[in-house]
């Protein structure tokens, strides 16, 4: 079920939403047909936190496996949160729901015990896999390989038009760091479309449009080649726990300069939130020693996390209970997010 901005758009690979009413009479067809649920929810969003849960909520009405990814950190806006508040409330009602919750590390699933669920509904798994990182190395679009060329080297971020990437922050360290070394480059990508004319915006009103290549969301190939041509990646969220891209980053050998969130993996370089100049001293590291910093990246080892996941929800989908009319049947899902 897609959820993304091109979520009317009607297509055979995939259902489409057209409104909120249809997202829910759309839930219900596919529980009615025998169908799991699996959605993802974060606590940084509202919106999510109420599809989550109306998702939820029906395919236990229906007696159906209901399953949810947690795609956030051990350290976001809505949660964790004090004890009997009411957002605490509100997520310890949600986590019941599930009869599992995946999250990405041991750090997430300690913050989700705090609403008291049994420690063995909660599955830690990375959100990637080794085969993610491999591609086969092609050109860089056009405009991409020309801002390359002008440049003598190109900083990379995934960004999008929202608080968590803390774009005021990430706009006054490219001006520092340009006063230095103003032929070094910057790519943003990932804005949804319509972030994108407000990003354009936000650019010129801090002065960084000239050293900023910006682009909206790429196949993760072209992702991946440009990556592999960045001095480093500069990862700003303190909300996302152990990010997919950043471990994608180190497996490539290719420097990672995040915010220390407490779950970064080995081999990241940290820096303190909110701290441009933390940030500048290992930006001008990476500049001026970066064969060393790229030598210092460990070997990471990445498992077949897919297939893990895959299996956990195949095996609950067969062990669970269902209708006469679904008996021997294998069992369907529907996968609800972006």
């Amino acid at each position: 079920m897609n959820m993304n901005e091109n979520r009317r758009v009607r297509s055979s690979d995939y259902i489409d939403v057209q409104d909120g009413w249809d997202y829910l009479r759309k839930v219900v067809r596919n529980l009615r047909d025998g169908c799991a649920v699996h959605t993802r929810v974060n606590a940084e969003s509202t919106d999510l936190y109420v599809l989550a849960f109306l998702a939820l909520l029906a395919a236990r009405l229906w007696q159906r496996p209901a399953l949810l990814t947690y795609g956030g950190g051990h350290q976001q806006t809505y949660f964790p949160a004090p004890r009997w508040s009411l957002r605490h409330i509100a997520f310890s009602l949600l986590l019941r729901l599930p009869t599992r919750i995946y999250c990405n590390s041991e750090a997430v699933k300690s913050v989700l015990l705090t609403t008291g669920i049994p420690s063995d509904r909660v599955l830690p798994i990375p959100h990637t896999s080794g085969y993610y990182t491999e591609f086969s190395p092609v050109p860089l679009p056009t405009e991409v390989e020309e801002f390359f060329a002008r440049h003598d080297g190109v900083f990379f971020s995934y960004v999008c038009y929202r608080k968590e990437f803390v774009l005021e922050f990430l706009a006054e360290t490219v001006r520092r760091f340009r006063a230095i070394y103003p032929n070094i480059g910057f790519v943003w990508l990932g804005p949804w479309e319509r972030e994108m004319a407000p990003m354009r915006g936000f650019l010129s009103a801090e002065r960084v449009a000239e050293g900023i290549h910006l682009m909206g969301s790429v196949p993760h190939e072209t992702f991946l080649n440009i990556l592999s041509h960045s001095l480093a990646y500069i990862r700003t969220p303190v909300t996302d726990g152990v990010c997919s891209s950043v471990l994608e980053s180190l497996k490539l050998k290719v420097p990672v300069l995040a915010s220390d969130n407490g779950t970064r993996p080995v081999g990241t370089d940290l820096w303190r939130e909110g701290d441009v100049e933390s940030l500048l001293r290992l930006m001008l590291e990476t500049v001026e020693n970066h064969e060393k910093i790229v030598a210092r990246i460990p070997e990471v080892i990445l498992e077949d996390n897919e297939k893990k996941l895959a299996d956990d929800i195949e095996r609950i989908c067969l062990e669970s209970r269902f209708p006469p009319s679904t008996s021997g049947k294998r069992v369907g899902e529907i996968q609800i997010g972006c």
